[in-house]
């Protein structure tokens, strides 16, 4: 588990195994992009929000994929007091791709999303090249317009 944000975490795939680590890290909500379903329940952590977003790892992420699994987590971001833990099974393609569409539908440059993640979690490939393309980015970019400025901009600093 990685923080990136000073509210967003990332890594791979939430466990019961992983559970002391989310419950000591004060997650509130988490967010699976993987194709397995979630395994952990609500009343587990306890956790205000688990949600499922499958992404097919390294195919090109559907447009309607990509806005819905960025507008989950803008609103998972925007709850007051929220911590968030998003993964997929490995966390090295899409969590960090997911959370790098995010930042950059939130305003961050894509290179300074890059290295955010990149600086935290080392064998993350934010924005990888199978997942997204320069028309993906430029929709999320015209999708993330509504979500700027961030209401809760600590969302969006370093952890």
């Amino acid at each position: 588990m990685f923080a990136i944000t000073q509210t967003i975490w990332q890594g791979p795939f939430e466990s019961p195994k992983r559970l002391p680590d989310l419950r000591s890290a004060g997650i509130t909500h988490i967010l699976n992009v993987g194709e397995a379903p979630n395994l952990l329940r609500v009343e587990d952590g306890p956790f205000v929000e688990i949600a499922w977003c499958p992404v097919d790892d390294l195919e090109r992420i559907p447009d309607e994929v990509a806005q819905t699994c960025i507008n989950t987590l803008h609103r998972m971001a925007c709850c007051d007091g929220s911590k968030i833990y998003i993964h997929c099974i490995a966390g090295w393609n899409r969590s960090p791709t997911v959370l790098w569409l995010y930042l950059v539908a939130c305003g961050l440059e894509s290179s300074a999303a890059k290295e955010l993640i990149c600086g935290r979690n080392l064998d993350a490939i934010p924005g990888h090249s199978h997942l997204v393309d320069v028309e993906l980015v430029k929709l999320i970019q015209e999708h993330g317009k509504g979500f700027q400025p961030h209401p809760r901009p600590i969302v969006l600093e370093a952890a």
